[in-house]
């Protein structure tokens, strides 16, 4: 495809190598295929399948009739969306922040970019990513021109301080930690970070951690998961990233936010402006005005998450003859092992043309994630009970 267009291509240019996101290729696939009139069942994407608060809903229709919700906000955000931010989330996390360290951000992806492009300023300049780690992020760092590094989990899903120690060098900018982990369906403890920050501190870096599924940890020993709470402590260095988007289930409503101190914030404005100018209006002011129901809502979600990923395992025992996997701990992935192949990328895609099931190979995420595969449960009811019956069928017709 590249030579066919080669005679436009940019001199030297950085992209060059860099694909879009196999994951939602994955997705646009099935979509395709599903225009074609072919039967296709997907559990690639996580796509909600519960509705927004009737309360959010009303809100944006309220909004949307309003002249300020068709203006730009002020950059850093609408300010009584971060007062209200500061009002519940300082007492839950004791982090006392203050408007003037809260960006509202048009999602994580542009939050990171925003982040990655202030503080890379040369070819030389490293992030550290460790992994596995949300596929997209890696190619801000080739946008940006700076060098990107890599630490893996160890395997039981912890953070190889050693490892990262050593791979910081004086060309070290930062360290992202998507934590709890996507991929994994696993979490790191606020104090194995804590041991993470004081590296961090010590190298004069950042640590920019994406939190987004911080609600949905089903451990009940786990209360109020948040890096926030190591804010006050580390503000000089730590730089927190969650999202609206995905508590509430609006995905596309693109209304995120990330925390850091107040110098950098400046900083990155300059950067966020030129590149969206502000979120989605209509997107704050609805979420200003239902932010209240944010702990409940959420809490109500985890539980019904909770049956969902239940329901899902005990449907997978019935395949442990050709499947092992681990039971995730948050998150609505599951992520089953085959026993019989160690191909997972050709075995995904004789899936999805065999059993019309579109699934992702887990080494897309991590090169040490082959012969695994992610299954997402966020999806409607009959596209987890059609997919997971195709899996079985494909698994006793296929494989001997």
């Amino acid at each position: 495809m590249w030579e066919k267009i080669n005679k436009y291509k940019i001199q030297n240019y950085k992209l060059e190598n860099t694909e879009m996101s196999q994951i939602k290729a994955m997705e646009l696939k099935a979509k395709i295929l599903q225009k074609s009139w072919e039967n296709v069942i997907s559990l690639s994407q996580g796509i909600p399948w519960y509705e927004a608060p009737e309360v959010l809903k009303k809100a944006m229709k309220e909004h949307i009739n309003e002249k300020k919700s068709n203006d730009y906000t002020i950059w850093p955000g609408i300010l009584e969306l971060r007062e209200k931010m500061c009002k519940l989330y300082n007492p839950k996390y004791n982090c006392w922040i203050n408007v003037d360290e809260i960006l509202i951000t048009a999602g994580a992806i542009q939050a990171i970019m925003s982040i990655i492009l202030t503080i890379i300023t040369k070819k030389s300049d490293e992030i550290i990513f460790i992994e596995p780690t949300y596929s997209s992020y890696s190619k801000i760092v080739d946008i940006a021109w700076g060098k990107k590094i890599f630490s893996n989990l160890t395997s039981d899903f912890k953070l190889d301080l050693k490892d990262i120690k050593n791979k910081i060098t004086k060309n070290t900018k930062a360290i992202i930690l998507v934590n709890p982990n996507n991929p994994t369906g696993n979490f790191i403890d606020l104090e194995e970070v804590k041991e993470l920050l004081k590296i961090v501190e010590k190298n004069n870096i950042y640590l920019l951690t994406d939190e987004v599924y911080n609600f949905y940890i089903f451990d009940e020993n786990v209360v109020d998961f948040s890096h926030l709470k190591l804010f006050p402590e580390y503000k000089k260095n730590l730089i927190v990233i969650n999202s609206w988007s995905k508590a509430f289930w609006i995905t596309g409503w693109r209304i995120w936010y990330l925390v850091a101190n107040e110098f950098l914030i400046k900083e990155i404005l300059k950067i966020h402006d030129s590149i969206i100018s502000c979120a989605p209006s209509n997107s704050q002011y609805a979420i200003l005005d239902s932010m209240d129901f944010l702990f409940e809502y959420t809490s109500t979600i985890k539980e019904k998450l909770l049956k969902r990923r239940n329901y899902v395992v005990e449907k997978l025992k019935k395949f442990e003859k050709y499947i092992s996997f681990e039971i995730p701990v948050w998150s609505y992935y599951i992520f089953p092992k085959f026993k019989y192949t160690d191909d997972d990328v050709l075995e995904c895609e004789k899936i999805l043309e065999k059993a019309k099931l579109a699934i992702v190979p887990w080494s897309w995420f991590w090169p040490s994630g082959k012969w695994c595969f992610r299954i997402c449960y966020w999806r409607e009811d009959y596209e987890i009970d059609e997919g997971l019956k195709r899996l079985g069928e494909y698994f006793e017709k296929e494989i001997w």
